[in-house]
């Protein structure tokens, strides 16, 4: 998800699922994206490790929800598709590299 801020910052953050505890879970801003292993380095210093493709889940979306309310987020947009897109075959995904690393967020 891209964050827009009172004065006008924008940051990327990863939201999902923790696939160890099943806890829903909005990271700090992302700082390195690694297409090829598939991980994600934060702010915060921690390396999330992407498992699937983005989807909607519940309990990543609440998360979500808490953080960009206690960080007083005036705007968002889901940015999942500049860095992932799937081919109609159900095997096959690609990837885009970017700039960025992302985490350990997936559902």
């Amino acid at each position: 998800m891209e964050a827009v801020s009172p004065e006008n910052t924008r940051s990327r953050h990863v939201c999902g699922v923790n696939s160890t505890n099943k806890v829903g879970i909005s990271t700090s801003s992302i700082q390195a994206f690694d297409p090829v292993a598939m991980t994600v380095r934060t702010r915060s210093g921690k390396t999330y490790i992407l498992a699937g493709p983005p989807e909607t889940c519940p309990l990543g979306e609440a998360a979500w929800k808490k953080w960009s309310k206690e960080n007083a987020i005036v705007a968002e947009k889901d940015v999942s598709g500049e860095y992932f897109s799937t081919d109609p075959s159900p095997t096959t995904v690609t990837f885009k590299k970017v700039g960025f690393r992302y985490g350990d967020a997936a559902c």
